[in-house]
């Protein structure tokens, strides 16, 4: 398309130029052809070209072709046109020959053509034809042709470059464009991908990695697409290159084993070299295979196997190397007779990128022969058990161990027998048969036979014989027992029970009572001893051996009144069979504890009264208790003083037997001492009483109380001023707020509001003043105008009140007389605002620019003029410029007269071009020396431009560079000059002002044509630097080319400069290096040290200069071992450290290049290579096989000299030299491992033990060196962990029920089914370990273990015994006898066990449930603190329940069945139930519960009972009552985590700015006392002016105790912004205090306009109960936050005090920023409805701005006009509408408003009333009638008690508050006509009411009506005049 608009205008340019030059140089009869054409090459033969019109012609037109040439002036014989008559007169000009740009593109046609007429003309015409161009091309590759192959190795990285191509299009523009892109198949295959470069190559790279096994070869598809061409029909050419990409192998792929898994058996004992099993594996690189070699590497269990086993390396055959037993695998590895051998294959080659190797494991079961005898452990045992022991118990094995028989073999080679032989039948052995290995247990057979009178001893032997081998191998041991005798009897009480009583507080050691048992055993079996146990028996001692019982510690019945205890009888020592008893002890009272007060400090508050007694506002009861009982708890009451003395003629009296406190005497605030004036509360003062509770008993106690009365002031002093006049002085110019005087006034009255005074101006002259309302001064008001001229006025005087904030309100008065002052105060003005003006830059001195003038009415005036700022500077691109110090000293102005000149040379128009400046004049006689009087103007400059500057180069040379025979017109270069001046003065041009002659010379003589002419030239406008001829390297000195340019501008004078270019002729190169005498190989050490020379490379080249310079080069492969010094040396040097074992030889290829220090010039290079083979030396330490399977294990029956394991090493230097041989030892170090192995061969790493192992089972640690035997020897260590395990030779060890024969009793109930839980029973082996350490269970064969079974548990050594039968009833069988095993490592053959004996006690069913004694025991109390450690402790003795029927004997349980939901609390039951304590399980939190009532239950054990909630009725159940003392433990919070306040500017130090900062916790008194205070580093202040700078005070202070926050300064009237700081609360640093907490505080400076008014006709303590729903109301209404800044009462127009309404004063807060009252107006009137609850609940009168909006007073005459003006227009308008709306009015109703025509109200009970309340504002319908003027009965306010109650005289009315008589009846019409109605006939009017009437009619004709379809749409009421109220 940008052809076209090309070609298309050009075309119609030579149209029109042919046409004009045929008008003007042809015959008039003849028209001249078109001259210029273009044809596009795709036309067709035969296509009209146009026409040529022969005019005046005589005969037929006829034309014919004279010569066609080319662009080149060559002739061709070619028809390109041809001719066809048209007319007689025209002939038509067609296309004769096929057309082809590509070929010939121009041709130059002369033709003519005649009318064939004798005397006719003959004429002769050139036609230039040129052939466009179509897109008839397809893009042709060029590098690859179709089909092609490029070979890759398959490692080639992602993202390497493969190969590039490209294409070439002859056609133009579009059509000759090509892009390129991959073929969709080559793109969805994914594996490679392409990207175009700058020269338009498309270059290929690999995007994923090749594999060789996957796909050998891939396609790749490039479609080269042309961008179409003109005509827009002609499509785009493609044309697709396809490319296959070989992928050659690479050895890279490890071998792979087949027939996997490799799995063999082979017999134990298979002869040497026998074959075992063949692997076999291939190598996966198909395209490049490599041999493979075998290896075994590793074997499992221990490496040592390895010497049994041989591999061949080439076919993979293993074969056995040395014989191998079965059975010593098995002991010397722990093993079962199964190897894995871990066998290698890898690829044989020197090439280290090919090596790889794959592993696989052979795993071979050895099969066993029978070659070894059954055998016993011992020869001998010893064994003991009881006598009469039941049948199948077995016999404890004391020496050596259990019996324990072994056949190594396995199967039916390892199975035997096992009989007895010599017992007479008393005994049999379990088990009688074993497979290889097991323990055997003698068990009794015959019972009877166990009688240690009869025979105490005895021996036999234990026989075992193989079963299923023809050899039935045999061998015995012999066994001795030892029988051991019993005890069977239990000690008897001579009395059942015993009950006793004590006083509390007898001294210890003081007998209680003595008991005794008896025991018909004899020796210690029947020696009785005693023991007490049960809640409190720490309070007695026994003696063990006479049972008399006495006081042990302090008894105190108030603590516990009452003790059941246990007593029990043992013998044998106290450890054998067992019997108790109970015993009751009985605590008697004594009179020994004083009265104790509910607190040990009272407070109450009282109101003074001076005339009569006060009273408390409640009863006032101070009240005390007495833990004993009576009489010694009867309390009576005095008042003392401190030494204990009644007092009875105080201000005070107490009633003797209530404790409560009244007033005996009036009380007068100000008569009390000042010295007990509270400091945080002051309005208090308070009395201290002691007050004193004596007890009525023997001796009577006593205790005392501190009480406080606080007494509260009430306010009876009025303000006082300290002088009853005061003067001022002020200038009419003061501003607002300019400070006059101070008045002051002081209260009698000492506490906080009845003293606190606030001041206002009433009457004149408050529009201009203002007095600070707290601290009393008086200042200038705002908008105030004090002007002399306007006001006429010099002396004003003013009268101020002071309110105090006391209940009454009290006041006085002053008086201010203030004087003004006149002063003077006139402006200068200049005439003209703006000047214009020009200057020349680089003008002389002083030159005038432009004189100002400015004029001042004022008559003394003096004007001094002088540039007030340089406000801008522009260039001449009209860019801002940055610095004025630029410019800013060009111009000055002369001070006096205002004339601005030239004060700098240097002006210069091209640093700043335009220039704006502000001049300034000032009156220096003004009467304000810090308020000048000035006036400014404005000042524009333009500079102008002069010719001042040549032409300045980019650069101050050029160089660059040329090929020799480069074309010509080749651009070497553009030079770039600039000319900051404007115009012609900057515009630049070229030339080439000097030539060095030699070169031209040489230049000239180059030139084969012309012989002359200039071979470099340059455009005089562009710049551009050209070649024009050739250009020879080989001339003399034609290796540079040196001119010199010259830029000048046309400026007059036109100035120039100069700059000289230096280019620098370039070379070919074309000769190759040659290397010469490179040996076949070179032999070096391979312990080279780096940079050591290997060989000198030596090579030539014919080229000079850098093409004959020769670089050397290591190939890649090579690079990193070898280098060369330096790349031209050609000496080869170690590049890398060299290793023989990595690599024993190299093969290095060596590259040698010309021009190698170009980076794109051509370069030629030759290859050869070098052997290069390493020498040996001793460089590797032996290496040990990391395959060892390690750690050894062996068991620690090891025996002596046995190997323990095997571990090997190899050394990588040269084989079969010492470098390579090595020999193992073991390092001596501190440990012991090395006493019990040792290495007996240095040449082989076998490990034997070298001393016995029994009982030293564990892990030890040895060192093996490995050492090599080359010089200098080298070594490698390996760390052994060798794992001597444990046999099982320990018997297990009872712990529950002990052992032996501990006749552990337990009960269940008769008839008990089968599956019930029985006992939990537990036992360990704690001196074996791991498997032999697991203890398991069984029940022993005897009579009773039928009815049991048992069951282990999981994860531990326990286990359960349950019913296996049902059983029996209790009067068939009471208890069952049977035996428990435990038995260690079950399964294992050396399994040990030991048995115990169990006793159940059947129970029978009519057992029920014990019982407490709970009247005897009382209720069990404790006290614990919270948190308090130890968690887990006993917190006491519990009494104990019983069973009410004698003859049951029954353990008895407990459990807490309520009160303790989580779970906190325990029980310790001791004595099978007849001891019990409580326990504390977790920690306590008072907070979360701080009183426990727990409900303890006993049972008979059957069953666990569920919860159940406290029965008094329920005798098995006991309450104890736990309580829980509180600590300081809980965090500090603030009620808020932010406060705001706010503080006006008329408050003063010490007012208090808010006490609603609160801090709590929910901890208990004393822990809930704060301490506040404000965070010292937290100050932050946004206020208009610097608050530290003028105070060094901290601006707010706190009530450390009670957080009432206090201004501590006194604010500026102009002060505004907010404080910020933290407050801190803490509570008493005690437990875990102190907590602390803080919370943000932000105060708000307001000024009186900041603060909303609300009047309410309520008292303050109303609206304080009340105040956070005034605050939500409001809130959310407004959006905003409220704050209540003040609570006063209520301050009329006529600064009157109103004893009935309350102002309070709040400021709105929204984003931190205050809410101007104007907007919280505007709210409140848009949402009218929203505020109802508000007039509901506070009884609203008004709302207001606090300060009243003043309209602003102009100060000075413009305003006053404009005023003027504004009410001219505005006036008339308002005239107009009043009049519209007056004359409507009037004839809509026809009559005057009255107050006898207001609607009347129905009671709040009556809803009928058409006027709802609702609609008159200031008026709640839901408030108490009369809360509204409209309602005048029943009216609360005290100013309408005089003369504003209205009485009703018509009987039949019903509302009581109705003014209007026109209603009959309760219903009311919704629509009423207004007629006139006097008001005499609707109200019984007396003379009395005369005064109210007037009022009344006034106030109505007031009033204004809006009627609409008959309803009373809107009534609005007026404030009543002052005059009624």
């Amino acid at each position: 398309m940008q052809s076209k608009l090309y070609r298309y205008p050009l075309v119609i340019l030579l149209l029109i130029t042919d046409v004009c030059w045929c008008y003007v140089t042809l015959h008039p009869d003849y028209v001249q052809p078109m001259r210029f054409m273009s044809v596009y090459e795709n036309e067709t033969v035969g296509t009209f070209l146009q026409s040529a019109i022969f005019q005046g012609n005589q005969g037929q037109v006829a034309a014919a072709v004279v010569e066609v040439k080319l662009s080149t002036n060559e002739l061709i014989f070619q028809k390109i046109i041809k001719f066809e008559p048209f007319n007689k007169t025209a002939l038509n000009v067609l296309l004769a020959s096929p057309l082809d740009r590509e070929e010939i593109d121009f041709y130059t046609i002369t033709w003519q053509y005649n009318d064939q007429e004798p005397s006719g003309p003959t004429i002769k015409t050139t036609m230039f034809f040129t052939v466009l161009d179509v897109n008839d091309n397809p893009p042709k590759w060029q590098i690859y042709p179709d089909n092609s192959k490029v070979e890759v190795n398959e490692t080639i990285e992602v993202d390497s470059f493969i190969f590039e191509a490209f294409a070439d299009d002859p056609d133009l523009n579009e059509g000759g464009s090509v892009v390129y892109y991959l073929d969709q198949q080559t793109v969805d295959e994914g594996v490679f991908y392409g990207n175009t470069t700058s020269r338009n190559y498309f270059q290929v790279y690999l995007k994923m990695p090749l594999d060789y096994q996957d796909k050998t070869s891939h396609e790749v598809i490039i479609v080269a697409e042309d961008g179409g061409g003109v005509p827009d029909y002609f499509p785009t050419f493609t044309t697709s290159l396809r490319i296959y990409v070989n992928v050659l192998d690479v050895p890279n792929k490890p071998p792979q084993f087949r027939n996997l898994p490799l799995i063999v058996d082979m017999e134990e004992h298979l002869p040497v070299d026998s074959s075992v099993i063949n692997v076999a594996a291939y190598d996966q690189d198909t395209g490049y295979q490599l041999d493979l070699l075998y290896s075994l590497i590793d074997a499992s269990p221990a490496d040592d196997l390895l010497r049994y086993f041989a591999i061949s390396t080439t076919t993979g055959l293993i074969t056995m190397k040395e014989e191998i037993d079965r059975e010593v695998v098995i002991e010397d590895y722990n093993t079962d007779g199964r190897i894995e051998l871990t066998v290698m294959v890898e690829k044989d080659t020197s090439v280290e990128e090919w090596k790889s190797n794959s592993t696989a494991t052979v795993y071979i079961r050895i099969l066993d022969i029978n070659d070894n005898v059954p055998t016993f452990a011992h020869r001998y045992y010893n064994g003991t058990i009881l006598e009469n022991s039941p049948k199948s118990i077995p016999v404890t094995m004391d020496y050596p161990e259990d019996i324990l028989a072994f056949d190594l073999d396995a199967f039916e080679n390892g199975t035997f027998e096992l009989t007895i032989d010599g017992d007479d039948g008393m005994f049999y052995v379990q088990p009688s048969m074993i497979v290889n290995s097991g323990t055997i247990y003698v068990r009794v057979q015959d019972p009877l036979k166990l009688n240690y009178q009869v025979l105490p001893e005895v021996t036999f032997t234990v026989v075992a014989t193989e079963t299923e081998t023809v050899e039935k191998w045999s061998s015995n041991t012999t066994v001795h027992i030892q029988l051991i005798d019993t005890n069977d009897n239990f000690p008897q009480w001579l009395d059942g029970s015993y009950n006793v009583s004590v006083l509390e507080g007898v001294s210890s050691g003081t007998s209680v009572s003595k008991v005794e048992a008896t025991d018909a055993d004899s020796g210690d079996y029947g020696i009785v001893y005693y023991y007490i146990f049960g809640s409190g028996a720490t309070q007695f001692d026994m003696s063990e051996t006479t049972g008399l019982m006495t006081v042990a510690g302090e008894l105190d019945r108030e603590s516990v009144d009452f003790y059941f205890l246990t007593v029990e009888a043992r013998d044998d020592k106290g450890m054998g069979n067992r019997n108790s008893t109970t015993l009751e002890v009985h605590i008697l009272d004594i009179n020994d504890n004083e009265p104790i007060f509910g607190s040990d400090y009272y407070e109450e508050f009282i109101k003074e009264d001076k005339n009569a007694k006060p009273t408390f506002r409640r009863p006032f009861i101070v009240d005390a208790t007495d833990a004993d009982l009576p009489p010694n708890s009867d309390i009576s009451y005095y008042i003392v003083t401190a030494e204990y003395e009644i007092i009875t003629d105080g201000n005070f009296t107490i009633n003797i037997s209530t404790g409560e406190i009244l007033t005996r005497t009036p009380i007068d605030f100000e008569s009390m001492d000042p010295d007990t004036q509270d400091s945080v509360s002051p309005w208090y003062r308070h009395f201290e009483l002691i007050v004193m509770a004596i007890d009525h008993g023997i001796p009577p106690l006593n205790s005392t109380t501190s009480v406080t009365i606080y007494v509260e002031d009430v306010n009876d002093n009025a303000p006082i001023f300290e002088s009853e006049f005061y003067n001022g002085t002020i200038f009419e110019t003061d501003d607002s707020g300019t400070y006059i005087t101070t008045v002051k006034a002081t209260d009698a009255d000492p506490t906080l509001y009845n003293s606190l005074i606030s001041y206002r101006i009433v009457g004149a002259g408050i529009d201009k003043f203002e007095v600070g309302e707290k601290d009393g001064n008086l200042f200038v008001g705002v908008g105030a105008n004090l002007d002399i001229e306007q006001t006429h006025t010099t002396l004003y005087s003013l009268n101020v009140m002071a309110y105090d904030d006391g209940t009454p309100r009290l006041s006085g008065s002053t008086i201010i007389n203030i004087t003004v002052i006149d002063v003077n105060n006139k402006w200068p003005k200049f005439n003209d605002s703006i000047y214009d003006a020009v200057v020349v830059e680089k003008s002389s001195l002083m030159e005038f620019i432009v004189q100002t003038f400015a004029t001042d009415p004022d008559e003394t005036h003096l004007l001094r003029y002088r540039v007030k700022s340089y406000d801008e500077g522009r260039d001449e691109s009209n860019t801002v410029i940055i610095d004025n110090a630029i410019f800013d000293t060009w111009f000055d102005i002369d001070e006096s007269d205002g004339t601005m000149f030239v004060n700098d040379t240097m002006v210069d128009r091209e640093l700043v071009e335009n220039i704006r400046m502000t001049v300034e004049v000032e009156d220096v006689n003004a009467v304000s020396p810090w308020l000048p009087q000035l006036a400014t103007a404005k000042v524009y400059l333009t500079v102008l431009d002069i010719n001042d500057n040549p032409p300045k180069f980019d650069e101050d040379f050029y160089t660059t560079s040329v090929q020799e025979n480069i074309p010509e017109q080749t651009l070497l270069m553009i030079i770039r000059a600039s000319d900051p001046d404007k115009g012609l003065n900057g515009t630049v041009r070229y030339k080439i002002v000097e030539e060095d002659d030699s070169q031209w010379q040489a230049l000239v003589a180059m030139d084969n044509v012309t012989g002359s002419g200039r071979k470099i030239v340059i455009d005089s406008k562009t710049g551009e630097l050209r070649v024009n001829g050739m250009i020879d390297y080989d001339c003399h000195l034609c290796e540079w080319i040196n001119i010199t340019v010259m830029a000048y501008d046309l400026g007059t004078p036109p100035l120039n400069s100069t700059v000289p270019i230096y280019i620098a002729v370039e070379d070919m190169n074309d000769n190759y290096p040659v290397i010469w005498n490179l040996p076949a190989a070179v032999k070096i050490w391979e312990n080279a040290t780096l940079g050591s020379e290997v060989y000198l490379i030596n090579a030539t080249d014919l080229d000079s200069g850098e093409f004959g310079r020769i670089g050397f080069k290591v190939d890649d492969s090579n690079s990193r071992s070898f280098t060369f010094e330096d790349v031209e040396s050609g000496i080869l040097l170690v590049g890398a450290a060299l290793d023989r074992e990595t690599v024993a030889s190299y093969k290095v290829y060596i590259e040698a290049k010309d021009n190698y220090l170009s980076e794109f010039g051509p370069s030629l290079s030759i290859s050869s290579t070098l052997d290069i083979v390493l020498l040996d030396v001793n460089d590797n330490a032996p290496i040990f096989d990391d395959t060892i399977a390690l750690p050894f294990r062996i068991k620690e029956t090891h025996d002596n000299g046995s190997l323990v394991g095997t571990v090997s090493a190899t050394d990588a230097d040269e084989p079969n030299t010492p470098n390579s041989q090595v020999i193992y030892y073991i390092l001596q170090d501190e440990g012991n491992a090395t006493d019990y192995f040792f290495i007996p061969n240095e040449a082989v790493g076998s490990i034997r033990s070298k001393s016995p192992l029994i009982g030293l089972y564990g892990i030890y640690t040895i060192v093996v060196i490995a050492q090599d035997l080359g010089e200098p020897p080298l070594n490698s260590n390996l760390t052994v962990t060798i794992y001597v395990e444990d046999v099982n030779l320990n018997y297990p060890v009872w712990h529950y029920p002990p052992t032996p024969l501990a006749n552990e009793s337990i009960r269940l109930m008769e008839k008990t089914l089968p599956g019930e839980t029985v006992a939990l029973v537990y036992a360990t082996d704690d001196v074996d370990h791991g498997v032999n350490a697991e203890i398991y269970y069984q029940i022993a064969d005897t009579l009773d273990g039928k009815y049991f079974t048992i069951s282990r548990n999981n994860n531990n050594n326990t286990a359960t015994i349950y019913t296996q039968e049902r059983l029996l009833a209790y009067s068939d069988k009471k208890h069952y006898n049977f035996e428990v095993d435990a038995l260690d490592c079950p399964g294992c053959s050396d399994s040990l066990q030991t048995r115990t004996a169990m006793r159940v006690y059947a129970i029978s069913e009519t057992a029920g449930d014990p019982q407490f004694d709970r009247e005897s025991a009382g209720e069990p109390y404790f006290e614990r603190r919270e948190h308090e450690e130890p968690f887990k402790v006993t917190l006491g003795s519990l009494p104990p329940a019983f069973y009410e029927d004698p003859e049951v004997v029954s353990e008895i349980c407990y459990y807490i069945v309520g009160g303790d939901e989580k779970s906190e609390f325990g029980l310790n039951v001791l004595d099978e139930g007849k001891e019990v304590s409580l326990l504390q399980e977790e920690e306590l939190d008072r907070e979360a519960i701080e009183n426990y009532e727990l409900v303890v239950k006993a049972t008979n054990c059957l069953v666990v009972p569920p919860g159940q909630a406290w029965d008094v009725d329920d005798d098995s159940l006991l309450l104890v009552r736990v309580h829980v003392v509180d600590i300081n433990d809980q965090p500090v919070i603030f009620s808020k985590s932010n406060y705001s306040a706010g503080v006006t500017t008329s408050s003063t130090v010490n007012d208090v700015v808010t006490d609603q900062i609160r801090a709590s916790t929910i901890d208990l008194f004393p822990h809930n006392i704060m301490e506040y205070r404000i965070v010292p580093d937290s100050w932050n202040n946004s206020l208009n002016y610097d608050y530290w700078a003028e105070e060094k005070r901290d601006p707010f202070t706190i009530n450390n105790n009670t957080g009432v926050l206090l201004l501590n300064h006194n604010p500026r009237p102009d002060a505004s912004g907010i404080f910020k700081f933290v407050v801190e609360a803490r509570d008493p640093p005690v437990d875990l205090g102190p907590h602390t907490a803080t919370a943000d505080v932000w105060v708000y400076m307001l000024s009186s306009n900041n603060q909303v008014e609300f009047v309410l006709a309520m008292t303050k303590d109303e609206f304080r109960d009340k105040e956070d729903l005034f605050i939500e109301i409001l809130e959310d209404v407004t959006q905003a936050t409220a704050k209540v800044d003040e609570v006063t009462n209520y301050v009329d127009e006529a600064n009157v005090v109103s004893d009935i309404y309350i102002s309070v004063f709040v400021h709105f807060v929204q984003d931190n920023e205050i809410v101007p009252v104007l907007t919280i107006l505007d709210i409140f009137d848009e949402n009218e409805a929203s505020l109802s609850p508000l007039y509901q609940e506070f009884n609203v009168y008004k709302i207001q701005d606090r300060s009243p909006r003043r309209p602003p007073v102009a100060k000075d005459g413009q305003a006053f006009v404009l005023a003027l003006i504004i009410v001219s227009v505005i006036l008339p308008i308002v005239i107009i509408v009043l009049l519209c709306i007056w004359c409507k009015e009037v004839k809509k109703y026809k009559r005057k408003l009255r107050a006898a025509n207001a609607m009347a109200f129905a009671s709040l009970s009556s809803r009928e009333s058409g006027l709802n309340k609702i609609s008159v504002p200031n008026t709640n319908q839901y408030a108490y009638e009369g809360s509204n003027p409209i309602w005048l009965e029943n009216f609360d306010n005290n100013a309408f008690e005089s003369d504003a109650v209205v009485k009703e005289t018509d009987s039949d009315a019903n509302s009581q508050n109705s003014l209007d008589m026109n209603t009959v009846g309760t219903k009311v019409s919704p629509i009423h006509k207004f007629d006139k109605v006097p008001v005499d006939d609707i109200m019984g009017i007396t003379a009395d009411h005369v005064t109210l009437r007037n009022n009344l009619n006034q106030l109505y004709d007031s009033r204004s009506y809006e009627k609409n379809d008959g309803d009373l749409d809107r009534f609005q009421t007026p404030t009543l005049p002052t005059s009624y109220l």
